[in-house]
């Protein structure tokens, strides 16, 4: 399997690629959460996948998050884009971005992830 470049997309590749990157955003933020009371070990072992989280995080909402929502990044991660539409308060890009945040990020973090 390859992962997805800006050369060779496709459908397959993204939607593996978004369920990985979804898959390292859950154990990102239980490692962010159980951080403070983490020994050494396990703070090294779990750095690395946080950092690639983050630059999948970046490539997500450079490609298929533009794609999703028509409209390209003013900000480097999902979230703010997320955060952003969220502040509107209207339209459809709102209700996506409500959606998402609702269903699959704010779960995962105490207080929620997505704040406006």
């Amino acid at each position: 399997m390859n992962l997805p470049t800006l050369f060779s997309p496709g459908v397959i590749d993204w939607t593996i690629y978004t369920y990985l990157f979804y898959l390292l955003f859950i154990l990102t933020m239980a490692t962010k959460a159980a951080w403070p009371t983490l020994a050494l070990l396990p703070k090294v072992l779990l750095a690395p996948p946080a950092i690639v989280a983050v630059l999948m995080d970046v490539v997500f909402n450079l490609i298929p998050a533009t794609v999703i929502f028509v409209d390209w990044p003013r900000e480097w991660l999902f979230t703010q884009r997320l955060n952003r539409y969220e502040a509107k308060d209207t339209g459809w890009r709102y209700r996506v971005a409500l959606w998402i945040c609702k269903t699959f990020l704010n779960p995962f973090q105490q207080g929620g992830h997505c704040t406006k």
